[in-house]
């Protein structure tokens, strides 16, 4: 049998791909679906939405990569910060890789053996980034120590912690 992957919602993600027996499918990442799990090959995440926000042409929000036990492959993690799932064993349960901090990506998946499931892994921190023309005023005031440019005639504020912004 195959079990189907969760449903995407608008404007937040893609739908997870479908498992079979011990081979999850891949999270959904904000670009694309998580791929099916097939065979012996666990889905990998669906990749994310690339974003020149910052300045630098940067994917966020990757799905993450399905897990599975002995003798299966591992999904990747889509690409913008999603984790790639784990494979364990009968005595071994392994949590799948974290989604990377600051870029929303998605936990890989890991193994289902035994009673006592694994701690498993976190989806990656967000990232708040405002952009604007530096001919406009600067901030009057921030908390949460963001990190401040100006370059190519943009003032960029990006939060990786909470924080506010006055004009």
């Amino acid at each position: 049998g195959s079990d189907l992957g969760g449903a995407g919602t608008s404007g937040q993600g893609n739908a997870g791909g479908a498992g079979i027996a011990n081979v999850a499918g891949g999270g959904g990442g904000a670009g694309t679906v998580g791929l099916n799990g097939s065979g012996t090959i666990c889905g990998n995440g669906g990749a994310g939405i690339a974003s020149a926000i910052s300045g630098t042409v940067t994917a966020y929000a990757g799905g993450g990569g399905g897990g599975g036990n002995t003798g299966k492959t591992a999904g990747a993690g889509g690409v913008g910060g999603g984790g790639a799932g784990a494979i364990g064993t009968p005595t071994t349960q392994l949590a799948g890789t974290s989604g990377t901090a600051n870029t929303g990506g998605g936990a890989g998946g890991g193994s289902d053996y035994g009673s006592t499931p694994v701690t498993q892994a976190s989806g990656g921190s967000g990232i708040v980034i405002l952009r604007y023309p530096d001919t406009f005023i600067a901030a009057t005031s921030t908390t949460g120590s963001p990190t401040i440019t100006v370059a190519g005639g943009f003032r960029v504020y990006k939060f990786t912690a909470s924080g506010s912004i006055t004009f």
